[in-house]
């Protein structure tokens, strides 16, 4: 069967990590993406059970299983590459449990060329608008501030197109020709806060972001939320995904060019995670214990895959 094109003249591919995924929703976010990117690149961390070859009827999918799990970091760069040597313009990033709507591609190059023609800076990359699928909930796009940061709902503006400092990975769409000059996304830190750094690193080198607000993405952000106490949710992670946001923070206190002003705040946030899972989430044991293997191994520089100590 002839594959459709998409509606964009520029050549986009996505790629998306997976990691034991939702067999389901990866499947519909093969289905969303037929006829909106010219190619479709899984990169599969090393699935248990294997994970099976996804098809679409309406754009090639090319399935890439490594065996094990080399992280988001370094996924995603294997999936760069790939698209790179396929004469992508574009690549879109996707985790598997994140659903494109329809046109949000032509959205986001659409968007990304009027941000272009309009901005002094070059155009690292243009995100959508993100919506929880569960719970419908919008998360806006960030510009960081002293006191608190600047929180851009798509209902608050006119604009269709809001520069911003961080986009999340997901959803993304990144001119490939710039990853020559921001460079890859940091294999060190293996899968938090990867987004955070690259859009950190590209507005140090001048680049800018944009959130365009016609594009939308339906995503599963985070784990699972429990209500503690006053009406109060926390997000409920794992002591091993714990260990990883810890960890990975500590690792970017360290570096000049992550903003003084994100520092300040995110020292006082995670303090505050902790208190909190302290004391209202358990097993605090395990807590306890990977919060501190992560603050070691931060103030030793080590970053990559957890490793569990011997016995």
């Amino acid at each position: 069967m002839a594959f459709s094109p998409p509606r964009s003249a520029a050549r986009v591919a996505s790629v998306t990590v997976t990691f034991n995924p939702h067999a389901q929703r990866l499947a519909q976010q093969v289905a969303a993406l037929g006829g909106q990117v010219d190619e479709i690149i899984v990169i599969d961390n090393g699935s248990m059970p294997a994970l099976g070859v996804p098809e679409s009827e309406a754009a090639p999918v090319r399935f890439i299983p490594l065996g094990d799990n080399v992280g988001v970091a370094a996924a995603f760069n294997i999936g760069i590459r790939e698209a790179r040597k396929a004469g992508a313009d574009f690549v879109l990033l996707l985790d598997h449990d994140s659903v494109p709507t329809p046109g949000m591609v032509g959205a986001l190059v659409e968007g990304y060329a009027r941000c272009q023609s309009n901005s002094v800076a070059p155009v690292a990359a243009a995100g959508p608008r993100v919506v929880d699928a569960r719970d419908k909930r919008p998360y806006p796009f960030v510009r960081l501030g002293w006191l608190r940061n600047h929180h851009i709902q798509c209902g608050d503006t006119a604009q269709d197109a809001v520069p911003c400092d961080f986009l999340i990975s997901s959803g993304t769409l990144v001119r490939v020709e710039h990853f020559d000059r921001v460079g890859p996304f940091d294999e060190a830190l293996f899968v938090d806060s990867v987004d955070l750094e690259w859009c950190c690193r590209a507005r140090k080198l001048g680049f800018a972001l944009f959130g365009v607000c016609s594009a939308r993405l339906d995503h599963w952000l985070g784990d699972h939320r429990r209500e503690v106490v006053g009406g109060i949710a926390l997000v409920v992670h794992s002591p091993q995904r714990l260990y990883y946001m810890t960890r990975n923070r500590f690792l970017l206190y360290r570096r000049g060019y992550m903003p003084f002003k994100w520092k300040v705040k995110d020292i006082l946030r995670v303090c505050a995670k902790f208190a909190a899972t302290m004391i209202f989430l358990a097993p605090r044991r395990q807590y306890l214990r990977m919060t501190y293997r992560a603050v070691r191994d931060a103030a030793r520089g080590r970053g990559g895959k957890y490793r569990p100590l011997p016995g």
